[in-house]
């Protein structure tokens, strides 16, 4: 690995990740990385099906292009990252950069070996690693987009956010028979690019049953109506009430701990856009008045604005 580079790993949920990050953030190597990402945004056109690592997307959106459908197939792709492979990645680069610019294969394959650490797959934490594996997946997704068509599915959305899949259509009588015609095509295609599905994270899920599926991490919800609109959910939501109230009760400030939970408000609003503390119960509201507030969000920012005033005395 080159020794501008790092290893670090960080614990989630259900795994711990390998993250290769630079050494200094202004060197040589981050600098190359930055400009193969402004080049191939330049001279190639990204898959539109990509939703992850893009501008102006979001998670929101993602789930979003969905709201409408009543099934859906979420799949996962096993090990994306350290699965792409290499002369795949560079021979799909040479061919959609030569649409508006010359450029030798060897010069493709030499991008790629820089922007790597090893003779498979891409670095999670690097900056030229995102662009490149949405590039690497164009082709399938563009071919699993043709299949998708051509199933007679009522209103068919195919969306990716990296490793993430969602097929989603309206209501069918036979749609447990569609979906594993759709699985049986994701897995041959995936194939094609040395990919395999994770068939542990893989599910189908009508609305009409479940009246709510959960995509990238926020879910769309149906009422008895049939009207649909997006949520983070109830956990994170309570989890965010009582982190304000124990950050409000202790002596000492976290300001770390202030700044994490003014984000994951944030984040909140920004997906349920009004009405997010409608949820809570009557008790935890008087909690909220108690401490003299009118709402939680009023809170939250009392706690940042004591923040940001100790932080311009110190």
């Amino acid at each position: 690995m080159d020794e501008q580079l790092t290893i670090k790993y960080i614990r989630t949920k259900s795994k711990v990740r390998k993250i290769v990050t630079y050494k200094e953030q202004e060197g040589e190597l981050r600098r190359y990385h930055e400009e193969v990402a402004k080049f191939m945004n330049k001279y190639t056109k990204q898959s539109v099906f990509a939703k992850a690592y893009m501008p102006r997307s979001s998670i929101y959106k993602n789930a979003r292009a969905h709201m409408y459908n009543d099934i859906f197939l979420k799949m996962d792709i096993k090990n994306f990252f350290p699965s792409i492979n290499h002369k795949y990645l560079a021979e799909n680069m040479y061919f959609e950069i030569n649409k508006k610019k010359k450029i030798s294969r060897k010069e493709c394959y030499d991008i790629v070996k820089k922007c790597s650490v090893s003779d498979k797959g891409l670095p999670l934490g690097l900056v030229s690693s995102p662009v490149l594996a949405n590039l690497y997946m164009k082709e399938f997704d563009g071919l699993l987009y043709g299949q998708i068509k051509k199933m007679n599915l009522d209103n068919p959305i195919y969306t990716r956010y990296a490793d993430d899949m969602v097929i989603s259509f309206r209501w069918a009588p036979d749609y447990r028979q569609k979906t594993e015609q759709l699985k049986i095509e994701v897995k041959r295609l995936l194939k094609r690019v040395h990919m395999t599905l994770n068939e542990k994270k893989t599910a189908v899920y009508n609305i009409g049953l479940s009246n709510h599926v959960r995509i990238t991490g926020v879910s769309i919800t149906r009422d008895e109506n049939n009207f649909r609109h997006i949520s983070v959910g109830r956990k994170l939501k309570n989890e965010i009430f009582w982190e304000a109230v124990r950050l409000y009760e202790q002596e000492a400030k976290d300001y770390a701990g202030i700044e994490r939970l003014k984000g994951m408000y944030s984040f909140v609003l920004s997906i349920e856009k009004e009405g997010i503390e409608d949820c809570y119960s009557m008790k935890m509201k008087e909690i909220i008045r108690e401490k003299g507030y009118d709402s939680l969000g009023q809170m939250i920012r009392a706690l940042g604005d004591k923040y940001e005033n100790n932080s311009s005395h110190g």
